[in-house]
């Protein structure tokens, strides 16, 4: 069970979190391209492949359909076909998206608006009383359901 902790100041929700959060998101979101890049040259058998000091001029190179561009010079006459270094980019945007839904369906459900403090799950409310117990008060639980059941 969850217990709301007792907060005597409590600030408002302003717009610089959410403005944080979504800034550290868009960042992450252009850091999966040259992770996804480095990916496919990991999937092509080359090791994970990091532009390291030339990472904007990376980034610009795959936003502008020139992958390999802040690579070191060695490399790019290895680099992995376009539509591996662009399916590992997507891949990554992919799990990072997942990532953060599941991350913000967290957040809602314990400690955002969604969040019943001090309210136990159907689970646990089943495991501490039991199930009998509960079908058989059932009309003093939810009045508002009425007396169905077995009759």
């Amino acid at each position: 069970m969850r217990v709301q902790s007792r907060r005597t100041d409590a600030f408002p929700t302003t717009w610089e979190i959410p403005v944080a959060i979504g800034l550290v998101w868009l960042l992450a979101a252009f850091l999966a391209l040259p992770a996804g890049q480095g990916v496919a040259f990991a999937w092509q058998g080359d090791g994970f492949v990091w532009p390291g000091q030339r990472l904007g001029e990376s980034v610009l190179g795959l936003l502008g359909g020139d992958p390999g561009k802040g690579l070191d010079l060695e490399l790019r006459p290895e680099l992995p076909p376009l539509a591996l270094i662009y399916g590992a980019a997507v891949v990554v945007e992919l799990t990072l998206a997942i990532a953060s839904v599941v991350g913000f369906t967290w957040w809602w459900r314990t400690v955002g608006p969604y969040a019943q403090f001090g309210m136990a799950h159907r689970h646990e409310v089943a495991e501490v009383l039991g199930r009998g117990h509960l079908m058989r008060r059932r009309g003093t639980i939810r009045p508002d359901l009425g007396a169905r059941g077995r009759r």
